[in-house]
């Protein structure tokens, strides 16, 4: 048996813990390294990649935004960069116009208009795997917004193409209807239902918030599910967004930080106070409001379910599943844009 104790057996034991503690530095390293791949990877947002587009397609609506795309000559800049347009006519149907164009050789295809086309053609974009991109042309463009476009220079979105950034975003789905921003129950559902609404629309929010306060069965007769697992009959007011909105003050007054969370943000008042002001029904104190995240939510009714989903008028049969789709979306956008 060979003696440990002697010169010999000390030097082969002290060799035998250094090339542990080797291994284990090598091991602690090789570990640590995983780790902080993996927290870079959490904390970088998007998945990133290089666009390489041959044959964009953007379409026009050139009655968005009160005519913003003729007045920065958009089709004309756009035909200047290589990107065929189609500008929209009465009568067309936005999503077939979307088809035809993928059909014949687009692989990227963009609108610009509001936020309600986008969703359109977003959506065909998702069907046949192709990238999208917008130019924000419309009145209010949310979207472009949170997207990190320059909502007050559209041309400067046509940069994306051809070699901008493709980015994946999350978007929802509201049964079968695709969105980008988000879905509005109760109120502002209610307001954008009223005939003149479009020609009116401060007038439409007062008289609804005015008799949703007045009388609890003129609030939408919707069941839901809060957080706290209590179960409400009404809904005076719920929003559910593609990613959490977070509170920025006028105009936009609301923004989201980041669009691959994974996660709808809900919002719901679920009660509101007898009060005549119709500001403090909805703002002041009184009434019962929630907020929370989560992948999925469902709506339910005895009754035709009334919806804004993108500022557009929307009726649904019960019940609606609203559900996020993580990172489904391709997004083209200039290069170095980083959205929120």
């Amino acid at each position: 048996m060979t003696d440990q104790t002697g010169p010999q057996g000390k030097c082969r034991t002290r060799l035998a813990l250094l090339g542990a503690f080797l291994v284990g530095l090598l091991a602690a390293v090789f570990f640590l390294r995983v780790q902080v791949i993996n927290l870079a990877k959490r904390a970088v947002p998007y998945v990133r990649r290089k666009a390489k587009v041959a044959n964009p397609v953007l379409i026009i609506n050139p009655w968005s935004g009160d005519g913003k795309a003729a007045q920065c000559n958009l089709a004309g800049v756009a035909e200047d960069a290589g990107i065929k347009t189609i500008v929209m006519q009465q009568g067309d149907h936005l999503a077939q116009l979307a088809i035809d164009a993928i059909g014949d050789g687009a692989d990227a295809i963009g609108m610009a208009g509001g936020d309600g086309s986008l969703a359109v053609v977003a959506g065909v974009a998702i069907e046949h795997d192709v990238p999208f991109f917008c130019i924000p042309v419309g009145t209010r463009n949310h979207f472009a917004l949170d997207l990190g476009l320059d909502r007050e220079d559209p041309l400067s979105a046509l940069d994306a193409i051809p070699s901008g950034d493709e980015i994946l975003i999350d978007h929802a789905l509201a049964g079968d209807r695709l969105f980008l921003n988000n879905i509005s129950f109760g109120i502002y559902a209610q307001a954008v239902h009223e005939d003149g609404y479009r020609e009116q629309k401060d007038k439409a929010f007062v008289k609804t918030i005015e008799a949703n306060v007045a009388d609890v069965d003129a609030q939408a007769a919707l069941q839901y599910e809060t957080p706290d697992g209590r179960v409400h009959e009404r809904a005076p007011l719920l929003l559910i967004s593609n990613n959490r909105y977070h509170h920025s003050g006028p105009p936009d007054f609301g923004r989201r930080f980041r669009l691959d969370s994974g996660q709808l943000g809900i919002s719901a008042v679920t009660s509101l106070p007898k009060v005549l002001d119709a500001a403090t029904a909805l703002l002041g104190e009184g009434h019962d409001y929630y907020e929370w995240e989560a992948d999925s939510i469902r709506i339910q009714s005895e009754q035709p379910i009334l919806a804004g989903v993108d500022g557009e008028a929307v009726q649904f049969d019960s019940p609606v599943d609203i559900v996020i789709k993580p990172k489904a979306l391709r997004v083209l956008v200039p290069t170095g844009t980083r959205p929120g």
